[in-house]
């Protein structure tokens, strides 16, 4: 009898191991996506949305400690904190939800960064990054409120939710800024503390604890653009790829130059390229295609360089301009 409950014990055990989830999140390489196969964009440019232009992409499941024990000894994938990424009072389906529109967003945006660096006539614009939920324990949650909605960054005009991800990504823990929120019709002023954020950033990502969506999105351009809709794509890191993208499409120029091309970014609307999630195991799902050139932000290039082999070229970009001119070589 005693060997008959051990043997169960032990098999409870195994099973637990296999399939009970944990508080973490493993982080695995998918094959990067060409852009045309992500999104569309209404006829009137000069030419397709190019091929060999990828974005990349990565896979976020529950671990398990089976799983979680394979990463740290195989070291292909990486884990990440799950309180870190979605507040607790958030459940996994509306964050998700946020993180697509988030991603509907950036797509509109940088597709109009990329055409007004064409020469194009673009305007964007928004009424400001309103609060949808705070993470507990952060300096956002000591000081908004659901609603209130963020308009400036010290003396930084904030108008979209993907603006304000752009305007934070390169600051540092411990800095001061001052937030100016609108709340029932009147602004207020808050100096904060930027924290350190579990969300699974590889240059240690700093913000105020906040989930964000923008107020009234307006955007001017001569061609819309949108998500190809079968894609379950989050987040603004492919917007840099979008915007060159969208470049390349409504000038005479060919960025590629035959070569498959692959990176991430955020961008803001000045074109400016923020931090992202995950660079090593984008890097990853860039060979997956056979990239011969890897994009990143200039502050993860030391991460990116490490995760590439030889073959692959690594550049290292702070803006637009900067991926256009290192491109067009």
């Amino acid at each position: 009898m005693r060997k008959l409950v051990f043997a169960v014990a032990v098999l409870l055990l195994v099973w637990a191991a296999l399939v009970v989830p944990m508080p973490l999140a493993v982080t695995e390489a998918s094959p990067a996506i060409a852009v045309p196969e992500v999104i569309e964009l209404d006829d009137g440019l000069p030419s397709e949305l190019p091929e060999e232009l990828h974005i990349t992409v990565v896979r976020l499941e529950p671990a398990t400690v089976a799983t979680a024990t394979r990463v740290l000894v195989v070291g292909d994938r990486e884990l990440t904190l799950l309180p870190g990424l979605v507040p607790p009072d958030v459940d996994q389906e509306r964050f998700e939800e946020f993180q697509r529109e988030l991603f509907r967003e950036s797509i509109r945006a940088a597709v109009a960064v990329g055409l007004d660096a064409a020469g194009m006539d673009v305007t964007v614009d928004g009424d400001g990054a309103r609060i949808l939920a705070t993470l507990p324990g952060t300096p956002g949650a000591e000081a908004f409120e659901e609603g209130d909605v963020i308009i400036a960054v010290d003396d930084t005009e904030v108008a979209l939710a993907s603006e304000l991800v752009a305007v934070l990504g390169d600051r540092v823990a411990g800095e001061q800024v001052e937030i100016t929120v609108l709340r029932d019709g009147q602004e207020l002023t808050r100096a904060l503390e930027l924290v350190p954020l579990d969300t699974g950033t590889d240059v240690g990502q700093v913000g105020l604890g906040v989930l964000v969506t923008t107020v009234d999105l307006r955007i001017d351009a001569p061609v819309e653009a949108r998500a190809v809709e079968d894609r379950q794509i989050g987040g603004p890191s492919a917007g840099l790829v979008f915007a060159l993208g969208a470049y390349d499409a409504a000038t005479e120029e060919s960025l590629g130059g035959g070569r498959v091309i692959a990176g991430t970014g955020a961008i803001d609307l000045d074109g400016n390229v923020g931090p992202v999630e995950a660079v090593a195991a984008k890097v990853r799902g860039a060979l997956l295609v056979d990239a011969e050139v890897f994009l990143v932000p200039e502050a993860l290039l030391d991460i990116a360089e490490a995760a590439a082999p030889p073959e692959l070229e690594v550049i290292g970009v702070a803006t637009l301009q900067d991926a256009i001119a290192a491109l067009g070589h």
